[in-house]
């Protein structure tokens, strides 16, 4: 009897690992999908906002535009944890001066942890805040608008909205817009998505209707050193775009605290209005996904040191995966 319960055991934990096995290799790889380099968007809501404002400063010379919602200026984190909080996104320690984050660009570009701020001058930015953000303070992110004035000058537009939560806007899709709710998507009468990729990429060029569906890839093969990738991540890739890749752009968004799919499964993605936005300025758009571990429980990019000291220069392990990540997208068919 001892012995049946044995062999039972070992063949029911045999099947347990059979099947995390199988979990872990369920998303396929990302294929290339062969985007024009020339069209290199980043995107990002709060925590992702940070991030897609480090990946810019790193990465100039490969970004053409970026837009961020509810985030604050380079290096207001880097006194740790405490000034993230009560500097970059509360304002107890008052709010962050965009003199001190562009004198910290500069001597980090010198010492070649960032780009040079000059490849910025012909980028096209997008900023957006709700004034009723009770997550990230507006201060803060008016901080970070007069960091991009003197980066980009006429390149940048800047939109306020009245009484908004902390979230993406939308015109009707998602909770209230005063709400700071899950999946942090606001109806706000204002297509946040379509009204900046207007800005960087410029108009239209088709129909907004969905002609793919959202798909996962494996995020594992990009990690190298980073611990706060999920394994998996998703992409959306309008059929045009299989057509003729090379007629298409990449666009990169990235996520905020408690938006992974872990937590809101593929609500932000479905509701933010990129999908749409994609289809109408044909570009294959990439959704990188975080994860939650017990020193990073809401799921939240890399914008205070959680990983290391470099996480905000070239050498930062979720900027290296990132880099890496739209490298592979913008990879040409062979």
């Amino acid at each position: 009897m001892q012995r049946k319960f044995k062999a039972g055991l070992i063949a029911g934990l045999m099947v347990a690992l059979a099947g995390c096995s199988a979990n872990q290799e369920a998303a396929p790889a990302l294929p290339e999908l062969g985007t024009n380099p020339e069209r290199l968007y980043l995107a990002g809501l709060s925590s992702g906002g940070y991030m897609a404002h480090q990946l810019h400063l790193a990465w100039p010379e490969q970004v053409q535009g970026v837009a961020i919602f509810a985030a604050g200026p380079y290096g207001c984190a880097r006194g740790g944890l405490v000034d993230a909080l009560q500097r970059c996104m509360f304002i107890q320690r008052g709010a962050p001066q965009a003199a001190s984050s562009l004198a910290l660009i500069e001597e980090e570009a010198a010492a070649g942890n960032l780009g040079d701020p000059q490849a910025l001058a012909g980028d096209r930015v997008f900023l957006y805040h709700g004034l009723g953000d009770r997550v990230v303070h507006p201060r803060v992110g008016e901080a970070l608008q007069a960091t991009y004035q003197q980066l980009v000058g006429d390149q940048l537009l800047v939109h306020q909205q009245p009484q908004a939560g902390h979230g993406l806007p939308t015109e009707s899709t998602g909770v209230a817009c005063a709400a700071s709710a899950a999946p942090y998507v606001n109806a706000c009468g204002f297509a946040g998505a379509a009204v900046s990729l207007a800005h960087l990429d410029g108009a239209p060029r088709s129909a907004s209707e969905l002609t793919a569906s959202v798909q996962s890839f494996d995020q594992r093969p990009f990690f190298e050193d980073s611990r706060g990738l999920a394994d998996q991540g998703y992409y959306y890739q309008p059929v045009s775009c299989r057509a003729d890749p090379q007629s298409c752009g990449l666009l990169m968004v990235l996520h905020g605290c408690d938006q992974a799919a872990e937590q809101v499964e593929l609500a932000f993605i479905e509701q933010s209005g990129y999908l749409e936005a994609a289809e109408a300025h044909q570009l294959v758009v990439l959704f990188p996904q975080a994860r939650s571990r017990t020193a990073n429980p809401k799921a939240c990019w890399d914008w205070w040191g959680l990983e290391s000291r470099d996480y905000d220069t070239r050498t930062g392990r979720q900027i290296r995966a990132l880099q890496r990540l739209w490298q592979a997208a913008q990879a040409e068919h062979h």
